[in-house]
Order: structure tokens, then C-alpha cells, then sequence
């Protein structure tokens, strides 16, 4: 399986027009992103990871700022105030540069993808120019989001094989529940995102048709789609909200058996939380990668297209 980044970057290789087969290469794809774009993605990507790891270790600060307090010294309420000055700064910053360097990205993409596809319908150019600002807005935004969960996820499970293993085996146990059940249904996900962005391929031209029956009929393709998509996505946050609601039970119990000190209780029950957190964002995460990854493969198409001339 692909990852995020190269799914979406295999249209970018093609984006000058039709090259060798040497040039379709995933592996090459991604580096000539990375090339092209690499001082916006590294600067953007450690902000994010920078701000990631500070968040993993704020319940750590927070159950030794309580601990602290109960001694009646002062220390943790420094350490924990200073970090998030710290984290809050990173942050702000990373939101600054972040929508500055993908506007760009998206414009010179956006640009060369419109020269090059000059044959096709309005339509199809329309809906191809929307899901190019999807897949740059999945940099600019969810991107982030994937990081900021699987930085938080690691860092988890790390603190949490240190402060209470049998809470850490939990976490694994569920871990592979989550993802057999996402990764089962990943194909029918990718079936319905084929089916939806057909439709989008098409509004303009049936809009323009000024036909009500036809437009009618377009539209309520579209929502079929979009409530296959939804009752699916429903369906699986329900199974593996069941999987997190068994984790949290057993946490609860387990964090007051085995641990003494009351900061460290707080502490442990905020990183299951964390966890959960992180888990339930994943899946959301895995579904957009397998939408944009099929909206790539048309642009790909489109861009292989040979045009007259």
C-alpha cells in the first residue's frame, strides 16, 4: 500500500505532460514532489512534527504538575506552563507558513494541469481542477492531522509501556482490531469513491443541459453515492467505538490497581484517551488517502492522455 504522500504525487510527474516510463515510477514520483517542493515540505512537516511531539507530552506534565502540588512545590506548574508557551508557539507558526506554502503549491499545479488538459470538456476540467485543491488541501490540512495522530500514537504507546504494561498490551490488542476492520472494507470504499467523483466528472455538462429531469436524476446519483460512503464510514466508527469502549473500561480498572500516585493514575488515563483519540482519527486519515488516491489515478489518466499537436 501506498503511502499518503505518494498516492497523490504520482499525478505531479505527469504534470508537465506525457513522459518516459522510467518517469511513472512511484519511488520517482515522490522524489521529484520532493525535489520540486522541498523546502516548503521540510519546513512545513517539522513544524508539524515538532508541534506533534510536544502534545504527546502534555498528560505526562500534567500528572507531574499534580503530583508536584500535592508535595507543595511549585516546580510542575513550571514545567507544565512552559511547554505549553512552548507548544502554542510552534503551532502558530506552523499555521503561518502552512497556508502561504501550499496556495503556491496548488497554483502551480493548478496552472500546469489546465495548459495541459486543454481537450477536455469544461466539465471535466472544472471537476478535475476541484480535486487537485483536494489533494493539496490534504497536504496543507490533513496532512498535518495524520502526523500530529501517529506521532501521538507512538509516543503513546511508548509512555505507556513504561507506566503500566498490561494498559500498553490493550492498546496493541486494539490497534490490530482497528485496522483488520478498516483494511476489509477498503475496496468497497474505493468502489463508492469511483462511483461519487464519476458524478462530479459530469455536473457541469448536465447542469448545462438546463434539463430538470436530467439534473434531478444526476443529483440523486450523487447523494446515493454519498450516503454508501456514509453508512459505511458509520457502520465502522460504530465497531471500533465498541473496541475503544473496552479499552477505556479495562483502563480505568487497571490504572487503579497497579499505580500508586495520584498524578500518575491522571496521567495514564489521559494517554488511553490520547490514544483513543488518535485511533478514531486514523481510520478518517485511511479513507481520504483512498479517495484521493483514486482521484490521482484520473488525473494521471487525464495527463497521459496524448494531446493534439
Amino acid at each position: 500500500m501506498a503511502p499518503p504522500l505518494q498516492g497523490a504525487t504520482l499525478i505531479v510527474a505527469n504534470a508537465n505532460g506525457p513522459s518516459d516510463p522510467s518517469r511513472d515510477h512511484p519511488r520517482h514520483g515522490m522524489q521529484s514532489l520532493l525535489k520540486r517542493f522541498s523546502g516548503r515540505f521540510t519546513l512545513t512537516l517539522l513544524l508539524v512534527t515538532l508541534e506533534s511531539a510536544g502534545w504527546v507530552f502534555f498528560p505526562l506534565f500534567i500528572g507531574r504538575a499534580i503530583d508536584s502540588v500535592l508535595a507543595e512545590s511549585v516546580r510542575g506548574l513550571y514545567e507544565l506552563a512552559g511547554l505549553g508557551i512552548m507548544a502554542m508557539g510552534i503551532a502558530v507558526v506552523r499555521r503561518l507558513v502552512d497556508s502561504r506554502a501550499y496556495a503556491g503549491i496548488y497554483t502551480t499545479l493548478g496552472e500546469e494541469m489546465v495548459a495541459q488538459d486543454r481537450e477536455s470538456s469544461t466539465s471535466t476540467r472544472t471537476a478535475r481542477l476541484g480535486m487537485l485543491k483536494e489533494i493539496v488541501e490534504f497536504f496543507e490540512n490533513s496532512l498535518p492531522e495524520l502526523i500530529v495522530s501517529v506521532v501521538g500514537l507512538a509516543g503513546t504507546l511508548l509512555i505507556l509501556s513504561a507506566l503500566n504494561f498490561p494498559i500498553f498490551i490493550g492498546c496493541l490488542i486494539v490497534t490490530a482490531a482497528t485496522v483488520t476492520l478498516y483494511a476489509l472494507t477498503g475496496r468497497l470504499t474505493t468502489r463508492y469513491n469511483e462511483g461519487l467523483n464519476d458524478e462530479h466528472e459530469r455536473q457541469v455538462d448536465v447542469v448545462h443541459t438546463g434539463n430538470p429531469a436530467r439534473v434531478a436524476r444526476h443529483l440523486r446519483r450523487m447523494m446515493r453515492w454519498n450516503i454508501r460512503l456514509s453508512d459505511l464510514e458509520a457502520a465502522n466508527f460504530g465497531v471500533n467505538w465498541l473496541f475503544m469502549i473496552a479499552l477505556m473500561v479495562y483502563s480505568v480498572a487497571a490504572a487503579a490497581e497497579r499505580t500508586v500516585d495520584y498524578g500518575t493514575v491522571f496521567a495514564v488515563v489521559m494517554y488511553v484517551f490520547q490514544f483513543m483519540e488518535s485511533m478514531m482519527m486514523l481510520p478518517f486519515h485511511y479513507q481520504e488517502w483512498l479517495r484521493l488516491r483514486e482521484i490521482s489515478g484520473r488525473l494521471r489518466a487525464a495527463a497521459a492522455e496524448p494531446q493534439p499537436g
